[in-house]
């Protein structure tokens, strides 16, 4: 089970806090028992570090009990066993729960910043990447450029091979951009068949450039069947004024200008 730094510090905190238990259940009178409190540690790692380290500490858990509880003359073998029967069979059921937890928490976390389809960002989260990074330009002076991108006639693919063809071209598109763009770049799917790509320190001519590259890029990814080209809107400016939506509407204004000057073109404004 191999930890990464988090991971690490959750399982030597539990191992801290299984020894404070220990030597406080050790030290209580029997009629106060402490082992309910090794619930703490299997409950910890369970969410840092994974069920199996969970696991783990049930593990440690019941076996510190045990010897606490065998220390009293009074508590047969018989017993002490049975109680960490119990003790497992609890702990067991609170890794499967909190497992759940963090794995549906996860899920969600992933949810709300991913495409389902795509893999790439979707527009809340580039919306709020684009807000970031406008600040940043803002501050400290710097160019930046932001992409929109349309494929041309894509209802005529739904309509002609079907939404499942529709969605593999959208993969496909999707993959596409990713291996184009640069890796500071952000990747985004604003809705239906339409993309939007932030370069933070980047110029018009080089935006330009990456346009170019793109377009050509989602051309030669279906080799024609489907044919899809793209309609591109490009804005680029430095330090500027307009907050983020402002910019996201200019340049999707640029894109529909593409598509009304003919399609399967870039237009370009600045700020």
């Amino acid at each position: 089970m191999r930890l990464d730094r988090r991971s690490a510090l959750a399982v030597g905190v539990g191992l801290a806090i299984s020894l404070v238990v220990y030597v406080a259940d050790a030290a209580a009178p029997p009629a106060m028992r402490l082992g309910l409190f090794y619930m703490v540690p299997v409950v910890l790692v369970t969410w840092y570090a994974g069920p199996g380290w969970g696991g783990v500490f049930t593990v440690l858990g019941a076996g510190l009990r045990i010897v606490t509880e065998l220390a009293d003359p009074a508590v047969a073998l018989r017993i002490a066993l049975l109680n960490q029967l119990w003790f497992v069979m609890v702990a067991g059921l609170a890794i499967v729960a909190f497992h759940t937890l963090r794995r549906n928490e996860a899920l969600l976390r992933d949810l709300a910043t991913y495409d389902a389809l795509t893999r790439v960002l979707n527009a809340r989260a580039f919306q709020e990447r684009l807000a970031l990074e406008v600040g940043r330009s803002r501050r400290y002076a710097r160019p930046l450029a932001l992409l929109y991108l349309d494929l041309d006639d894509f209802k005529a693919v739904n309509d002609a091979h079907g939404h499942h063809t529709g969605d593999a071209v959208l993969r496909l598109v999707a993959d596409a951009i990713r291996r184009t763009v640069r890796q500071p770049d952000a990747v985004g799917r604003m809705g239906g068949d339409e993309f939007a790509v932030l370069m933070p320190e980047t110029d018009g001519a080089v935006a330009h450039a990456a346009a170019e590259r793109l377009g050509a890029s989602v051309a030669a990814v279906l080799n024609g069947t489907p044919r899809v080209t793209t309609s591109i809107g490009l804005l680029a400016c430095a330090a500027p004024a307009a907050d983020a939506d402002t910019l996201l509407r200019r340049v999707d204004q640029a894109m529909y200008e593409a598509k009304r000057g003919g399609k399967n073109r870039i237009v370009q404004v600045e700020l």
